[in-house]
């Protein structure tokens, strides 16, 4: 096991940005610098690639849950399962694959504004088995940013309430939208006894990078305040991670240790995220000329460790995540639903579409 004094390494994770934004995945494995100790990934001490057996996504516009097969050739991915949607369960938002072959699935509907939680496992051959509700797992709320411990007996996410439908037409045929303007609460579920503590930020604010540390009781989250802006779409500003031990008392986002604070300047912060150890961690910041990746730890400045220009009309978004183990976490950016970009709140939603899909090993 990694002691906690040796450097860590970082690789590469594909980042499914919302809109135009374009996502550099095979020159980020291929090469770049991506690590506190300036390591290429196949460089980094205990990266070992592996080949998933299947990938499960959400249908959105097929099933409710689809598991394929990961071909051996080119030929199709052959469909190993096709789930039906549970009686009342809405669309699944999220897919979060957790320790010990253990997946979560987040199920959101508008009318009413619900989420419902489900977990289940594969069989050898693909199938899925065991799928129920979570205990304490629907709350009447869009639920994302998916994270389970180690030890899988905490379940950490975010809420929002549902914006207002004008019709039921609207509502069928878009997915259900966080409200605006968006309001920062983190929950924290046990999953053997269905208790549940929520910590929330006063103002307008946004929550993501939601992660466990390996000690199973440390949460990681990174916040920002929302500044109302001249057009449609807000400014986020103070970016900031912070860490919290779920055993203590407390229920502020802002009452948790601080790791790192973005710097004054013209760079975004589009990615920051506590490493295993709750203490340091890394992160990807936005400038007009270029990309910027860096670490940060506790008390101490950040530190570039790699900066990548950026060419006019093509934009660069990249999530890091530890190459010592699995995360268990929808590391999806500085707010949840995917909103953030460059710095600005977009308040036109999408759809989540950042974690709607796992591999299963």
């Amino acid at each position: 096991m990694q002691r906690e004094s040796e450097p860590v390494s970082w690789r590469i994770r594909r980042w499914a940005a919302p809109g135009a934004l374009a996502v550099l995945v095979a020159a980020a494995i291929a090469g770049v610098g991506a690590t506190v100790g300036g390591k290429t990934p196949k460089e980094a001490a205990g990266f070992h690639y592996r080949t998933p057996r299947f990938v499960l996504t959400a249908g959105h516009q097929g099933p409710w849950l689809e598991v394929r097969a990961i071909p051996r050739t080119r030929t199709p991915a052959p469909v190993a399962d096709v789930v039906a949607p549970p009686a009342s369960a809405g669309a699944v938002q999220e897919i979060l694959a957790g320790p010990d072959g253990r997946f979560v699935v987040a199920a959101s509907r508008s009318d009413p504004c619900e989420t419902r939680l489900f977990e289940f496992r594969l069989t050898g051959d693909g199938h899925v088995t065991g799928l129920a509700p979570m205990r304490g797992g629907t709350t009447p709320a869009l639920v994302a940013g998916l994270t389970m411990n180690r030890r899988g007996d905490r379940l950490a996410y975010t809420t929002a309430p549902c914006a207002p439908n004008p019709s039921q037409t609207r509502a069928a045929a878009n997915p259900p939208a966080p409200a605006n303007p968006p309001r920062a609460a983190l929950t924290v579920l046990d999953t053997a006894t269905g208790n549940r503590r929520t910590w929330t930020a006063a103002g307008p604010s946004v929550v993501g990078e939601i992660v466990w540390a390996r000690d199973g009781r440390t949460l990681g989250y990174t916040t920002g305040d929302v500044v109302p802006g001249a057009g449609q779409d807000a400014a986020i500003r103070n970016v900031t991670v912070r860490a919290t031990d779920t055993r203590h008392g407390g229920s502020g986002l802002r009452e948790g240790r601080i790791l790192f604070r973005a710097p004054d300047g013209p760079g975004a912060v589009s990615a920051a995220t506590m490493g295993p150890d709750g203490r340091s961690g890394y992160g990807t910041m936005s400038r007009p000329d270029a990309t910027v990746l860096f670490s940060f730890t506790e008390g101490k400045p950040m530190r570039g460790t790699q900066t990548i220009s950026r060419k006019p009309g093509i934009a660069v978004g990249f999530v890091l995540v530890s190459s010592g183990g699995p995360r268990y976490a929808c590391l999806n950016g500085i707010d949840v639903f995917g909103r953030a970009i460059d710095g600005a709140l977009r308040t036109t939603f999408s759809g989540f579409g950042h974690c709607d899909s796992a591999m299963a090993y």
